[in-house]
């Protein structure tokens, strides 16, 4: 299996994710693991007010952030709180680039291609918990939101949209379609 957690900012991806990865005793792969270091790298000061997503929109940035994903994402077996989904649609939505963006989406199809299950966490229409590393714009994360959902579409991923909001009635839910 290769499961992966998609959703913007705040909707409990990675605990999620954490929480499956023990329960199905499978590697968790942290998307932090590939943007901590570029972050730190490219000097970004996260009490700068800017919005992380946007300091990361770069060209170069997102291609280095799909090339670690897709290098992370090689195991056989793992549960990851960023999917080609969410990589997409930040492309999308920062990028300015129509090449750019066409061969980044092209990645991700082939990418996503290679997932068994997408878990899709909805917006929760609220602002998000200040982690000191997502942006709170709610409406921004709306739009990410919007976008990945037409993303997933496009590049007709195996996603399952979750209708419960706990961890552990997530995990119920999720438990029960990967036994079905």
């Amino acid at each position: 299996m290769r499961i992966g957690i998609a959703g913007c900012a705040g909707t409990g991806k990675s605990l999620l994710g954490k929480r499956l990865s023990v329960k199905l005793d499978m590697p968790f792969l942290a998307s932090k693991q590939i943007t901590g270091p570029i972050l730190e790298r490219d000097g970004y000061d996260y009490a700068s007010g800017q919005q992380v997503e946007r300091f990361l929109a770069t060209q170069e940035r997102q291609k280095e952030i799909l090339k670690g994903t897709t290098q992370q994402q090689s195991l056989c077996r793992f549960v990851t709180g960023r999917t080609a989904i969410d990589l997409a649609a930040y492309a999308i939505l920062e990028m300015d680039d129509p090449t750019a963006i066409k061969r980044h989406l092209d990645q991700c199809a082939q990418l996503c291609a290679q997932y068994t299950h997408i878990f899709f966490c909805p917006w929760a229409n609220k602002e998000p918990a200040d982690n000191h590393r997502r942006t709170l714009d709610p409406w921004y994360q709306f739009s990410v939101h919007a976008v990945e959902l037409q993303v997933a579409d496009f590049l007709t991923a195996p996603l399952y949209r979750l209708r419960t909001s706990t961890v552990d009635d997530r995990i119920q839910e999720i438990m029960e379609i990967l036994e079905a």
